[in-house]
């Protein structure tokens, strides 16, 4: 099949190095210039008797302009895997979903106008970058594009808020081993659409073909998260003291780590994508998004009515609070008042792995510690219950151990 738009791409730049305008090129063929435009648009090609009247203009052959690219390099950028064409037209269809800086589109980075961040005199930028690999892995084998990209957002929102920070923008790059038009229009799009559902701009997308570093079906998404932090609400966690409060919004699922475990769990006893979790085939359960807490914080944040928030990612969530308690202190936690996702109870059943390497591994049911002083609990709860479940699961006491474990975490499937 004849690629029109390659074709058209390949007549313009031989029409440039001839230094011939559209219709000084027209004139030559004794045909109309918009029929010369309409060729380099991709929207249609030169008849037959006009084609071997531009191969020797251009000294190529025929099935050269119908290739769209030159035969005699033995070498070239296309053959290592980069064909920039494509990538040209790429880029010329995005335009109109990304914002080029048109001060100078040679410009390929992205500008955020700082009019449009809250109004304070003591700003302070914030930055977060996310890769999320195995999860990646499974979700492009998956079918999960979407899923993915969501997530990735709600993660950085997450994990920037945890500060008090504001979201303004995001950008993204993807390392792909192979050009692979409409896969990268997809992650582009989406990323578009996902970043406007929570009201934050997304600026780039680069997208990188390296052949040598990355297999032909692989690909690396890496997104960075851009905030505005004002130095007012930041949020200083060496304010914590004894017996502050330590609440937890409960987790919807996995969210964004223990993905490493999961695969291999997956090669190893495949039969457990058969498992049904709240109605849901396993991998539809896996690859739910993680839930952007920004609403149901950001008012208290405005408020200060918190004293510290952790977003539990990688490593359980222990190992996320305990790096948030100041010395002396202790985070005494009840894990029998932690609601344990269903997907949890089916993934040890599977691992046959311990408790504790279920705690170090995943959320195990806690999306979001935050920490409050005794009389703000119920107010915070209350408000937060408006979005998410918020319980208390503990309380700050004097300790030389940064955090203790008490009794255990429900693991009985209903």
């Amino acid at each position: 099949m004849l690629d029109y738009q390659k074709i058209g791409l390949f007549l313009s730049k031989k029409r440039k190095l001839s230094k011939l305008t559209q219709k000084q090129l027209a004139d030559k063929l004794n045909i109309s210039f918009q029929a010369v435009s309409r060729w380099e648009k991709g929207l249609s090609i030169p008849s037959v008797d006009l084609l071997q009247s531009l191969a020797d203009l251009f000294q190529v052959t025929v099935d050269e302009i119908l290739k769209g690219e030159d035969n005699w390099p033995i070498f070239s950028y296309e053959k290592s895997g980069v064909d920039v064409t494509k990538i040209d037209l790429m880029n010329n269809d995005l335009k109109d979903i990304i914002d080029i800086y048109q001060y100078n589109p040679a410009f390929r980075g992205a500008v955020y106008y700082l009019e449009d961040a809250m109004p304070a005199k003591s700003l302070q930028i914030v930055s977060k970058v996310q890769e999320p690999v195995t999860k990646q892995i499974l979700a492009l084998e998956y079918g999960y594009i979407d899923e993915l990209i969501e997530d990735i957002i709600c993660t950085l929102i997450n994990d920037i808020l945890m500060i008090g920070a504001k979201p303004l923008y995001i950008t993204s790059t993807l390392i792909v081993g192979n050009m692979n038009r409409k896969f990268l229009e997809k992650i582009i799009k989406v990323f578009n659409e996902k970043t406007k559902k929570y009201n934050i701009k997304y600026l780039t997308g680069q997208s990188s073909i390296k052949p040598q570093a990355l297999y032909f079906h692989q690909c690396l998404i890496s997104t960075t998260i851009t905030g505005i932090l004002d130095k007012e609400l930041e949020i200083d966690t060496r304010q914590i003291c004894e017996n502050d409060i330590i609440l937890a919004i409960t987790s919807n699922g996995i969210h964004h780590y223990g993905y490493s475990l999961i695969d291999s769990l997956i090669k190893t006893i495949p039969q457990i994508k058969k498992e049904t979790i709240n109605g849901r085939n396993f991998i539809d359960e896996i690859m739910k998004k993680q839930d952007c807490y920004y609403d149901a914080l950001i008012d208290l944040i405005i408020k200060k009515k918190v004293k510290g928030l952790v977003n539990i990612s990688g490593c359980g969530f222990q190992r996320n609070l305990m790096r948030i308690i100041p010395d002396g202190l202790c985070a005494s936690v009840d894990l029998n008042k932690i609601v344990l996702p269903e997907i949890y109870q089916c993934l040890k059943s599977f691992l046959k792995v311990s408790e504790d390497e279920m705690l170090d591994t995943f959320n195990c049911g806690v999306g979001y510690i935050v920490i409050v002083t005794p009389d703000r609990k119920d107010e915070v709860i209350n408000h937060i219950n408006r979005y998410f479940s918020c319980i208390q699961i503990g309380l700050i006491k004097k300790g030389t151990r940064k955090i203790k474990l008490n009794n255990h975490l429900n693991w009985n499937r209903s």
